[in-house]
């Protein structure tokens, strides 16, 4: 037994608790007094979780070399806020006296958004060509981009004409804030493809948009380049849309939902494994991972969207490098959520897993339910079953009426970390 795990049964021997400490907050969100508060989360098998029906079972699961995590996010990065309109004009710029944030069906009977409630609305579309005065853009300062990666402007648009017209036309621009200082500085060219200065109301740095599908839902979409130059350091865009123009129109409403600034990414798939063993030995003169080689099992997560360790652009990235509390110095070889959630999974199956599975009735006066937090320690007397630790609950099933427990839990191992090292997969 290792120093750690022999320690640990000290305490639930002496003490007979597991106290957790938790940060307290309200609903909005603002730290209550004290901040800090603790809780006895330890429930003890049979005293107070009865062991009942007869089916308490205990299984060994091998040891594992390899525990994997696949994290799949999608091909396009978004990177502008509130596209759908939900939240009316968040992080929009929206000239009024041209349109507003409606919803679509109390000025159109049967037009529903293609998502949410809300749409961005332009009431009339006039005669004469607009590119002057936006009608929406984005804000420069939330929309960061990344050199290299292509980047992929699209929006739904309904345009109602209810005379089948077909000359109905839009002109966007794209801005580039090379150094987010507030201000842009180059336009695309839409000719050369590229941001470059110039005489910004000039026709290259506006693309004009023949619309043809209309009085129903259809999509738009274009992709820019951006390749920008080693000056450019902390670069933003601003995408302007114009109004909707036609010469047939005159009772014409114009919709739009989904409006989306989006970068493409090289990879969307990334399989992280975490391996048992040491990062590099040498065989024959030659450099190469130390494995463990008799320990061949694997433990393989459910696929996710959500890592530690995806493009910080990422809506599903987590942000921030972690480190576990009672061991800071591991802070180097596992400095991401996503290592040391893999690591405390290869340090319980160092040896063979032990797992247990039953029902029980809850016989205590304590009205709270028993939750994932709690620590169930199997405590039928030294000499008949004591557990050296106690059990973190992976599955639950909770009838209320019965006051019954079906859990599914399983015996930690935290002592020193086994040694390991990572490999990446992207696809």
């Amino acid at each position: 037994m290792g120093i750690i795990r022999a320690e640990q049964t000290r305490l639930l021997q002496e003490n007979g608790t597991e106290i957790i400490e938790f940060f307290v907050y309200d609903k909005d969100g603002n730290a209550k007094s004290p901040l800090n508060e603790t809780k006895d989360v330890l429930k003890q098998i049979p005293s107070v979780l009865n062991p009942i029906n007869q089916d308490l079972e205990v299984e060994y699961l091998p040891p594992v070399r390899d525990v994997i995590k696949k994290t799949k996010t999608n091909s396009i990065q978004l990177i502008n806020k509130n596209p759908n309109f939900r939240y009316q004009n968040f992080n929009w710029d929206i000239t009024a006296s041209l349109g507003s944030v409606q919803i679509p069906s109390q000025i159109l009977a049967g037009v529903n958004p293609i998502s949410g409630i809300y749409c961005l609305y332009q009431p009339t579309i006039p005669l004469t060509d607009s590119k002057t005065t936006h009608f929406v853009k984005n804000i420069l300062s939330d929309t960061p981009i990344v050199s290299g990666l292509d980047i992929e402007i699209s929006w739904n648009y309904y345009i109602f004409t209810g005379i089948s017209a077909s000359n109905v036309k839009q002109f966007i621009s794209v801005g580039l804030d090379s150094t987010n200082d507030g201000s842009v500085n180059k336009m695309y060219n839409f000719e050369d493809n590229k941001f470059t200065t110039g005489t910004f109301t000039n026709d290259e740095f506006f693309r004009k948009i023949d619309y043809t599908n209309l009085d129903q839902w259809d999509k738009y979409k274009t992709t820019l380049q951006a390749n920008l130059t080693a000056s450019e350091t902390n670069p933003h865009i601003e995408v302007k849309l114009f109004q909707v123009t036609g010469s047939e129109v005159p009772f014409g409403k114009v919709f739009f939902d989904g409006l989306s600034i989006s970068q493409k990414i090289s990879s969307n798939t990334k399989t992280h494994t975490r391996r048992r063993g040491g990062i590099l030995k040498i065989i024959d003169g030659a450099l190469t991972f130390e494995e463990s080689e008799n320990v061949t099992g694997e433990y393989i997560q459910k696929q996710t969207f959500l890592s530690n360790e995806i493009d910080k652009q990422s809506i599903n990235h987590f942000p921030n490098e972690f480190s576990r509390k009672d061991r800071p110095l591991s802070f180097y070889s596992t400095n991401t959520l996503d290592k040391n959630a893999l690591q405390e999974i290869i340090n319980d199956f160092r040896e063979p897993l032990k797992r247990y599975e039953g029902t029980f009735y809850k016989n205590d006066s304590d009205v709270v339910p028993i939750y994932f937090y709690h620590k169930l320690w199997i405590n039928f007397g030294t000499t008949v079953l004591q557990e050296a630790v106690s059990a973190i609950i992976d599955e639950m099933e909770f009838d209320v009426k019965q006051n019954q427990y079906r859990i599914v839990m399983h015996l930690p191992n935290q002592d020193d970390d086994q040694v390991a090292f990572d490999l990446y997969k992207f696809d």
